[in-house]
């Protein structure tokens, strides 16, 4: 029996038609997803963006409206909405940014009160935008709905010691570091204008009328290895100031970060002030009329910082060919290899002497010296001088030491390479001495003028002492009216375990300074530089953990 099919021709009209809706929202549904994500990703590029604003401008010392002036700006030129602008709220937190933050600034309201700049270490920005839908809801023309995201930036120091990021010393970022302790007695200066001063010890302000500063926007540590009479900013005398022109820090440990024994001193910052101490309060103030700008402060602690020149290579020299012995002036018309004499002209070779007295105008070669005593003008030829464990002593006034290229290394020894003071060891940047001894250093006894720079070989530091050489005056300045050329090129000073001594007033020390202690033992003594570091040269590869 023959049955006829039944017809279904255009049965699949429907299904294509209601397939075409399905498809056509799916694509909707892609394009609206496609705008929603171009316009957050856009966004959340002017978040990151807002809150580097701010955190920038506080970190150049700006204050937290103009942090939030600068994030506004940032969003009012690059958000990129279809009917209206974004805006920007911007979140001041203190030492985390997890949680609450300290206050809160929007265009129309802040909550920060008495929030200060100096408290905030991180900046946090939130951006709400407008996303135009093109198909969701047809019936409604460009409706739109709310993107919104969210970023937080550190506040980097401006320079507080182991804080300086924005050293122009390309590898070290304090222009002064003190591993160990600073005593100041009166009318004195520790000063620095191109990088940092970091003081691992305390700071101990014995007289009155001292400062301690830096400009330029560097900072201050002070991290209170060791505490003097239980503070690490000790204050004995009256009218003493510490002013960092960036962030301030004073750690106090287990004791006070500030002891104030005395009247009218101050502490001041145009950066973060960061004050720690396990004690109630980090202050003991047993005095009147004592000036805390800011008055407030975190509870922030700065990281140690290191020898910024712990793994540089030390400088080098293979022996004297010639054993000159001693030669004084009374002995220069003595021509048998180690002086030559031409006229007034005089000028030593390049030896081991066992001593060197140089009474009149002469000009010098490298070598090995056990002491060296100068009464008149010196030139010194570039290359190392090695003091094997005596002294250089400057002991005239009116004396000018010349030349370029120079580095005086202060050991211990001599012979074919010169010996060390001790056993200087470690690893990564954790370098230390096993032992130690006393050995070469350099005095002036009388008024001196300083127009030397450094050998560019041995990392532009001048005088260059033996790690483990911890002589107490290593650098011991018995005159007043030392003083550096202006324009003066390069040098500086290394005693990684040595002092500086000040005996006497008037004081130009080559910068930067890294060394173990800073005792001023006089008044009116200006240790470092207003206006700027010197830099060190790149071969000192790793600068330890200098930088937050």
């Amino acid at each position: 029996m023959n049955r006829r099919r039944a017809r279904q021709r255009g049965q699949v009209i429907p299904i294509v038609a209601l397939m075409l809706v399905i498809i056509a929202g799916f694509a909707a549904l892609t394009i609206d997803a496609g705008l929603s994500y171009d316009q957050s990703r856009n966004d959340q590029d002017v978040s990151d963006s807002a809150a580097l604003a701010a955190s920038y401008t506080l970190w150049s010392g700006g204050t937290l409206s103009s942090a939030y002036t600068a994030a506004a700006n940032v969003a009012s030129a690059d958000c990129n909405g279809p009917e209206a602008p974004c805006t920007v709220t911007v979140n001041f937190y203190g030492s985390t940014f997890t949680g609450s933050p300290a206050c809160t600034w929007t265009s129309s309201s802040n909550t920060c009160g008495s929030v200060t700049a100096s408290t905030v270490d991180f900046v946090g920005t939130n951006v709400s935008n407008t996303s135009t839908d093109a198909f969701a809801e047809l019936g409604a023309a460009n409706r739109t709905h709310t993107v919104q995201s969210q970023a937080v930036a550190e506040v980097s120091s401006t320079g507080g010691g182991g804080s300086s990021g924005n050293s122009t010393n390309p590898q070290t970022a304090c222009e002064v570091c003190v591993f160990r302790d600073v005593t100041i007695n009166g009318g004195d200066i520790l000063e620095s204008g191109g990088g940092s001063i970091d003081v691992g010890g305390y700071i101990f302000f014995n007289s009155s009328n001292d400062t301690v500063e830096t400009t330029n926007g560097y900072g201050i540590d002070i991290l209170g290895g060791q505490q003097e009479d239980g503070a690490t900013a000790m204050f004995n005398g009256s009218s003493d100031v510490i002013n960092a022109s960036g962030n301030l820090s004073i750690d106090g440990g287990s004791g006070y970060s500030v002891f104030f024994n005395s009247s009218t001193n101050t502490i001041e910052t145009s950066g973060k002030f960061n004050m720690s101490s396990t004690k109630s309060s980090p202050v003991d103030n047993n005095g009147t009329g004592n000036v805390f700008s800011p008055t407030t402060w975190s509870s922030a602690v700065a990281p140690a910082f290191t020898d910024p020149l712990a793994t540089a290579s030390v400088p080098s020299y293979t022996g004297a060919a010639t054993s000159c012995g001693s030669v004084t002036a009374a002995t220069w018309e003595n021509t048998s290899g180690c002086l030559t004499v031409n006229g007034n002209a005089v000028t030593l070779a390049s030896g081991d002497y066992s001593s060197l007295t140089i009474e009149s105008a002469a000009t010098v070669n490298p070598g090995v010296f056990g002491s060296m005593t100068i009464q008149a003008n010196v030139t010194f030829n570039p290359g190392v001088y090695v003091l094997d464990g005596g002294t250089m002593l400057i002991n005239s006034s009116g004396v000018k030491l010349s030349g370029t290229g120079v580095t005086f290394y202060m050991t211990c020894g001599s012979g074919t390479s010169p010996a060390s003071c001790g056993t200087w060891s470690g690893s990564g940047s954790s370098y230390s001495c096993s032992s130690q001894s006393s050995g070469g250093e350099i005095e002036f006894n009388g008024s001196t003028t300083l127009d030397l720079s450094a050998s560019s070989t041995y990392s532009n530091i001048l005088f260059y002492f033996d790690r483990c050489n911890d002589n107490a005056d290593a650098f011991f300045v018995n005159s007043s009216g030392v003083t550096a050329d202006t324009g003066y090129p390069s040098g500086g000073v290394y005693a990684d375990s040595g002092t500086i001594f000040l005996n006497a007033g008037t004081t130009a020390v080559p910068s930067p300074i890294i060394v173990n202690n800073i005792f001023y033992n006089t008044s009116s003594a200006t240790l470092g530089t207003a206006t700027g570091s010197i830099a060190i040269a790149p071969e000192s590869s790793n600068p330890g953990d200098l930088v937050k």
